[in-house]
């Protein structure tokens, strides 16, 4: 709220309740505040772009993301400092600021510009390149260490639409291509105790919503078939842009956790402490290429 007002944005406060403080967080006596509020192209609040403050020598002095209503505040040295923004999906911008001893410099308002190379890929079938795109997972064993793994064979396509918004993404893997390293382990995990992969040979995931949060932040919402069992799924996602290399290419980056009792993958074996050897849910990282279809 102080910083709102500081900004111009706020509205007039409420009187504070008894204790409470109304000032700025305490100031050392040889330095100062400074604070800005990042705005995205439609002047909407911006979390989560990454400030960068860096003193006259070019040292940096301070870093760090803006919250949820776009906000940034530090403490640095006093002096002319320069200040980059930047988020994903926006171009870099920046300025300077002289910064007084125990001082608040309120720099303001900051708009981001989009950035034009991440325009979102032209209307058509978008093709997975299985050379360029993986999909991994992470599990807990016994409460202490991670299990990485990773499906070594899949299939895919974006179908692109206008709006981008109606277009689907189409998922199959190959739930035989189970790799975590261990021999012992994945014939384990292809058993009927968790993939059964001889009654269901396939994992397939379509999409049935892609929702922009902001720049190169969308969810993409779908529905995620294992053992014969569908559930609903979001995958947090990084638009990643398009570049020309062997044609047209367009890359993401997204994550996920799925709980096993939702796709009755039930097994458990329990230590003495009552700690499962398998944790209840699964850390799910893709990063997936796309080629245009000619």
């Amino acid at each position: 709220m102080v910083l709102s007002k500081l900004l111009g944005r706020g509205a007039a406060r409420k009187p504070a309740r008894e204790g409470a403080s109304n000032a700025l967080p305490p100031t050392p006596l040889d330095g100062g505040t400074l604070s800005c509020q990042v705005h995205d192209e439609a002047d909407r609040p911006l979390p989560e772009a990454t400030v960068t403050v860096v003193n006259r020598l070019n040292q940096q002095v301070a870093s760090g993301t803006t919250d949820g209503y776009g906000f940034f505040l530090a403490t640095v040295q006093p002096g002319t400092h320069k200040v980059s923004i930047t988020a994903g999906g926006y171009q870099r911008t920046g300025t300077r600021a002289e910064v007084r001893t125990n001082r608040h410099t309120a720099i303001g308002s900051v708009r981001l510009e989009r950035d034009p190379e991440s325009t979102l890929p032209e209307p058509g079938v978008w093709t997975f390149d299985p050379d360029h795109t993986e999909i991994r997972f992470i599990a807990q064993h016994i409460g202490m260490s991670k299990i990485h793994g990773a499906f070594r064979e899949l299939e895919g396509r974006v179908t692109v639409r206008e709006p981008f918004e109606k277009s689907v993404v189409e998922v199959a893997i190959d739930a035989s291509s189970i790799d975590t390293g261990v021999r012992m382990r994945d014939d384990h995990l292809r058993s009927a105790d968790f993939l059964d992969v001889a009654n269901h040979p396939r994992l397939y995931f379509r999409s049935d919503r892609l929702t922009q949060l902001r720049g190169d932040r969308w969810v993409v919402g779908g529905q995620l078939t294992l053992r014969g069992r569908s559930s609903p799924v979001q995958l947090d996602t990084t638009y990643l842009g398009t570049r020309s290399w062997n044609g047209t290419r367009t890359a993401c980056h997204s994550t996920t956790e799925l709980r096993r009792e939702d796709y009755a993958v039930n097994w458990q074996q329990l230590l003495s402490k009552g700690i499962g050897v398998v944790g209840p849910t699964v850390r799910i990282e893709l990063d997936v290429q796309a080629v245009l279809k000619e």
